[in-house]
């Protein structure tokens, strides 16, 4: 049953279809679900690429040069980083955005898919989606780089971000006769054509959240256009909580909702990484330190990461071809919908990803410690599958529901990103603490890679931490701390907060899932049941 139109939500209007810059036609109705015997259609591009050049994918160690060259101020514990790529606490975020350059240059990921605005295969992190296959992919390649990094596709909020500007440039153009999606197509080429890591910069810092931008004590609490002349426009502000943005080639900024006398805050551009007045202050993480201490047994998971920041923006200038939404207040409630909602789309993949391996240390620390065989051990192994698979069945019906827009582009149910989420927010919690009932105690008690290797303690330690004779000590201690880095040390800022508060808080997805989905239809069905 197609769910009816809720009140305050556009519906359709045009008498005919329109055509995006990336071509092909789409209904007008986005509130219309397709017919799932009715595909949507992949688009075609209006014109030739600009150019055939190799193939647009860049190899991981190309892409680490590329960061490690860029002039990045980034301070951490009040000193700056040489660069971000090769010192030890930032290092294994840089790893894990590079496997997303690797993966592509794999055959059978899915992580590299035909663009039909240059032509020629590109990495999906800067995929503008035309199918739902697109959308069914994203959530098993999502899947998979959480499997291969224990942390997730890094990237992901950047092609949030475009796809969300995709749809919101091109409904401003034909309200306003702006030339803001001819800006962003231009800009998704350049992306695709040099496979540039792009992150996706939402989150204003707020200061008092009773009160709106204009009525802060200080105006820079929400990132906002200080001057404008004919060249472009300059930033002042700061975005939070900015993942691997110091690992990007660019920073797509969005905008929160504006209203009324907030056009000053209304603005969505692309930043260079390295433009002069950009400042990030790296965040700190539950046993962060451990990274510089030469230790990779105490780290848990010590080949990949991920890393925030506060990302500063004083007096930061951008040029008018990078902006895609400057004062335009009244699309910025639909912009931050779309991006909020195909964020909590990717978490149905890339959290189900890690407790993927969260679920495998379980299993094995349950062998190591000689009780695999137990019905209760099976039982909550059982159960922690049941809850992940079914995260991923929330964010794979998103996809199969997709629907076209009138931009050309394809995005998934959003009522569906949004149950999504609010199983994500919950079930990787129940699926820690199960893992930890299976560990017991020594997940976090273990002596440390210094004692097992001490000449004198070294063979106590191997003595009273083998369990299973055919598990070494030295496997079981591994084991240990991975499961304490994914679920209690810097990896739970990802597997567990993340869940709870990435993309927005629970209570953003219930308000979001009532406006989707009113409770008229369900009331009118059991009208109809009644017995009078």
């Amino acid at each position: 049953m197609d769910r009816p139109v809720p009140a305050g939500r556009r519906a359709g209007r045009c008498s005919r279809p329109r055509r995006g810059v990336l071509g092909g036609g789409s209904p007008c109705n986005m509130s219309r679900r397709r017919s799932p015997d009715r595909p949507a259609p992949r688009f075609i591009p209006r014109r030739a690429p600009a150019h055939s050049a190799a193939m647009a994918l860049k190899t991981p160690g190309r892409y680490l040069d590329e960061i490690r060259a860029r002039d990045l101020r980034i301070f951490y514990r009040g000193r700056r980083f040489e660069n971000p790529v090769d010192d030890p606490i930032a290092a294994p975020a840089a790893r894990a955005v590079a496997d997303t350059y690797a993966a592509a240059l794999e055959p059978g990921t899915g992580m590299a898919a035909a663009s039909p605005l240059v032509g020629e295969p590109v990495n999906v992190s800067n995929l503008l989606w035309s199918s739902r296959d697109d959308l069914i992919a994203r959530v098993k390649w999502e899947r998979l780089i959480g499997r291969r990094t224990g942390r997730g596709a890094l990237r992901s909020p950047g092609l949030d971000a475009i796809n969300a500007l995709a749809v919101v440039t091109h409904a401003c153009d034909r309200a306003r006769g702006t030339e803001y999606h001819a800006r962003l197509v231009a800009f998704v080429e350049r992306i695709q054509r040099d496979d540039l890591a792009v992150s996706g910069a939402m989150t204003d810092v707020r200061g008092d959240r009773s009160r709106r931008p204009a009525a802060q004590a200080d105006p820079d609490l929400f990132l906002r256009v200080v001057d404008r002349d004919s060249k472009g426009v300059v930033l002042r502000g700061a975005k939070a909580h900015q993942t691997s943005a110091i690992h990007c080639h660019e920073h797509v900024v969005l905008p929160m909702t504006c209203g009324p006398g907030e056009a000053a805050w209304a603005i969505a551009c692309a930043v260079p990484s390295d433009a002069p007045g950009i400042t990030h202050i790296f965040a700190r993480q539950p046993s962060d330190s451990r990274r510089a201490e030469d230790a990779p047994l105490d780290v848990g998971l010590p080949a990949f990461g991920g890393c925030e920041s506060l990302m500063i923006f004083d007096d930061v200038r951008v040029p008018w071809q990078r902006v895609f939404l400057c004062g335009e207040t009244e699309h910025t409630q639909e912009l931050v919908r779309l991006f909020g909602s195909f964020h909590r789309f990717c978490y149905g993949g890339c959290k189900v990803g890690i407790a993927d391996v969260v679920i495998g240390a379980a299993s094995l620390i349950a062998r190591a410690n000689g009780v695999a065989d137990s019905r209760a051990i099976r039982d909550k192994l059982t159960e922690m599958v049941q809850l992940n698979e079914t995260m991923y069945a929330c964010a794979l019906a998103a996809a199969v529901e997709g629907q076209p827009t009138p931009a050309g582009t394809v995005i998934p149910d959003i009522a569906l990103c949004n149950v999504t989420k609010l199983n994500v927010t919950r079930f990787p919690f129940e699926i820690a603490r199960l893992a930890a009932d299976i560990a017991g105690g020594a997940m976090l008690t273990l002596p440390s890679q210094a004692d097992l290797e001490h000449a004198e303690l070294g063979p106590l330690v191997t003595k009273y931490m083998t369990a299973a004779p055919d598990t070494p000590a030295r496997t079981r201690m591994a084991l240990f701390r991975l499961l304490e880095f994914l679920t209690h040390g810097s990896g739970a800022v990802y597997f567990l907060h993340e869940s709870l508060h990435g993309a927005g808080a629970p209570e953003a997805m219930r308000i979001q899932l009532r406006r989707e989905i009113p409770l008229d239809p369900f009331e009118a069905a059991a009208r109809a049941l009644l017995a009078e």
